[in-house]
């Protein structure tokens, strides 16, 4: 039975379902570590773990699928990204893209482009607005999970910024997750008029290479459309996620290119 992680047996069952899976081995153990004590949104069955804190439920390992179905329309999430067997009743609604870079390898560094500089200690206020300008509701969440992250050394967020500008940034991605030595890294994003640049892949790369070079392995999600970027640049492609829902195909596809880096419409 899914129930919430209220018990130590609960808890022992979600980070067993989890463990040592790209991805959700990192990301999981985070979000409950950091936010788990905060709301009820963190759940166990016998074999999974689910985190409900978003419009879109992330869920590790496997449940019987009419229970699963249940149990996502009494929290009322109709999307769901997972590696287990879709919930009853549910489709397909999209695919990500798992890539990621193994420890202690390092990618060719695209050049920085003159006149801008890299900041590794941002003020998180400015990357917020960068992000979620145009939602200011989720660009304070983004803000609070951003400073407990860094906080809690859990997460790093860098920033690129022009050099007769400093504070200012025009592109970031951030390490959303570090967890022993897996680190998931998302939030990226460039201002519009500097796309196309470079900016933002030699900034993945940039830390990409750094993580790795501290012992980490490195995953981040991407669509098909950035697939072939992803892949120019040197990481390694380890396989797909499915986005399940329950809504009509004619619904809109709700987009999450703010926690993946999309590169389409981030960088």
């Amino acid at each position: 039975m899914i129930g919430a992680v209220t018990t130590k047996q609960r808890r022992q069952r979600y980070l067993a379902a989890c463990r040592g899976k790209p991805f959700f081995g990192c990301l999981l153990p985070v979000q409950l570590r950091l936010f788990g004590k905060s709301g009820g949104c963190f759940f166990a069955g016998p074999t999974l773990a689910v985190d409900a804190n978003g419009e879109r439920a992330v869920a590790a390992g496997h449940a019987n699928p009419e229970e699963l179905a249940a149990f996502l329309a009494l929290t009322g999430r109709h999307w769901l990204l997972t590696d287990g067997p879709a919930p009853a009743g549910w489709r397909v609604g999209g695919t990500l893209h798992l890539f990621g870079l193994e420890p202690g390898s390092q990618l060719p560094l695209l050049p920085l482009p003159a006149g801008f500089v890299l900041n590794e200690q941002p003020r998180l206020g400015p990357v917020a607005d960068l992000l979620m300008a145009a939602e200011p509701a989720r660009r304070d969440s983004l803000y609070a999970e951003l400073c407990v992250k860094r906080n809690h050394g859990m997460g790093m967020v860098w920033t690129l910024e022009r050099a007769d500008a400093p504070g200012q940034p025009v592109c970031t991605v951030s390490a959303g997750a570090r967890n022993g030595a897996d680190a998931y890294m998302a939030c990226g994003e460039t201002a519009a008029v500097l796309r196309g640049q470079g900016l933002g892949g030699h900034l993945l790369v940039r830390m990409a290479n750094s993580l790795a070079a501290g012992g980490r392995r490195v995953t981040f999600l991407c669509r098909e459309e950035r697939v072939r970027f992803y892949a120019r640049l040197g990481f390694e492609r380890l396989g797909t996620l499915a986005e399940y829902t329950d809504l009509p195909a004619a619904a809109p596809h709700q987009q999450y290119e703010k926690e993946e880096p999309n590169v389409t419409a981030i960088f």
